[in-house]
């Protein structure tokens, strides 16, 4: 069972995302100031400021892909080279069957695998916005 959060760490968290949040927003609006004209705006601008938040947000997407990538990976590689699963110290149930030998190394094998998929598809994700984007704008 997990240990519940202490308070201060939240208020931490919290204060934490409130300022980069306020941080976001000031700059994003200082940004949008100076790229536009107050008059009349462009067409290029518009769309290069379209282009550029579906890249920011392909990106701030594709990071946690990135990260749960790596960590499946680990998993899997653990699997492989204990020759069990679920590997020890997981954290499971007393009661969980256990599978060993080649048939958990081939299961290592399968989650390594998706851990791969999950970072490439992380690390393609922007290009391929930024491609998708230039596409409809241009």
């Amino acid at each position: 069972m997990m240990k519940p959060f202490k308070s201060p760490v939240l208020l931490v968290m919290l204060v934490t995302l409130i300022i980069f949040g306020g941080a976001l927003v000031y700059f994003t609006i200082e940004y949008l100031s100076q790229v536009t004209k107050p008059d009349l705006p462009s067409i290029d601008v518009m769309g290069h400021q379209i282009g550029m938040w579906l890249l920011i947000v392909t990106m701030l997407a594709g990071m946690p892909v990135v990260g749960m990538g790596a960590y499946v990976m680990y998993i899997g590689s653990r699997i492989h080279v204990t020759q069990q699963w679920p590997p020890a110290g997981m954290g499971f149930r007393v009661e969980t069957p256990i599978m060993l030998g080649d048939r958990a190394r081939l299961v290592g094998l399968g989650v390594m695998g998706l851990g791969l998929v999950l970072v490439v598809f992380g690390l393609i994700l922007p290009v391929v916005a930024w491609k998708v984007s230039r596409a409809f704008i241009a």
